[in-house]
C-alpha cells in the first residue's frame, strides 16, 4: 500500500437539517447558478401535477398543500407544512418545532439534498395559495424582499403577485388551478 492511500479527509459533521438548511437549499432564497438549478428542480416537481388535475382535485375538506401532496404522491403531515411555513421566511419567529418540522418533512419526502428541499419548498408555497383564496382581492404574498448592493429591500408586489424575473414563481398556473378549485367547492 502506498504512503498517499493512507491519506484521508477529516470526517464531515452531518448537517442539521433545520429551517436554516431548508434556506440554504431552495431555490427561494438563492441566486445565480444555485437558483437556475434549484428552480429547474422545483420545475421538474411542478410538470408532475397538471393544473387541471389540481383544479379536479380540489375538495371542501382539503387545503392546497394537502391537493398538491396527494397529487403529487407525497405522504406528508400538512401540519408539518405549515409549522415549516410560518418560520419560512428569516424575518418570521423561528423555532425549534418548525426546525423539528423541516426534519420530519425531509425524512418523508427523500435524502437531505437540493430535491428533497423542492419538494418541501413546494409544499410550503403551496400553503401560500391559502391565502389566494382568502384573499381574492390582493397577491397571496403582498411583498419579499431582496438585496441591493448589501442593503435589504422590500419588493411590494401588489401589481406582481407572482413575483417578477428570474425569481417569478413557477407555480401559478397550478396555485390558481387549486384556488379556483377549491374556492368552487366550499360554501
Amino acid at each position: 500500500m502506498d504512503s498517499h492511500e493512507l491519506l484521508t479527509n477529516a470526517p464531515v459533521p452531518p448537517v442539521a437539517v433545520n429551517m436554516a438548511w431548508l434556506r440554504a437549499m431552495v431555490a427561494r432564497f438563492s441566486s445565480g447558478e444555485d437558483h437556475a438549478r434549484r428552480r429547474e428542480l422545483v420545475i421538474e416537481e411542478l410538470a408532475r401535477a397538471e393544473p387541471r388535475a389540481l383544479r379536479e382535485a380540489a375538495n371542501p375538506d382539503q387545503g392546497p398543500v394537502e391537493i398538491l401532496a396527494e397529487v403529487l404522491g407525497f405522504e406528508v403531515d400538512p401540519g408539518d407544512v405549515g409549522k415549516v411555513a410560518k418560520a419560512y421566511q428569516p424575518h418570521f419567529p423561528q423555532n425549534a418545532e418548525a426546525d423539528e418540522a423541516v426534519a420530519r418533512l425531509v425524512e418523508a419526502l427523500g435524502q437531505p439534498d437540493e430535491r428533497t428541499a423542492a419538494k418541501v419548498g413546494l409544499l410550503v408555497q403551496a400553503a401560500a395559495t391559502e391565502s389566494l383564496i382568502k384573499n381574492t382581492q390582493g397577491p397571496p404574498v403582498p411583498s419579499t424582499r431582496r438585496w441591493v448592493d448589501g442593503a435589504e429591500v422590500t419588493v411590494d408586489l401588489k401589481d406582481f403577485p407572482f413575483g417578477i424575473g428570474p425569481h417569478a414563481c413557477p407555480g401559478e398556473a397550478h396555485a390558481k388551478a387549486l384556488a379556483e378549485g377549491i374556492s368552487s367547492t366550499r360554501p
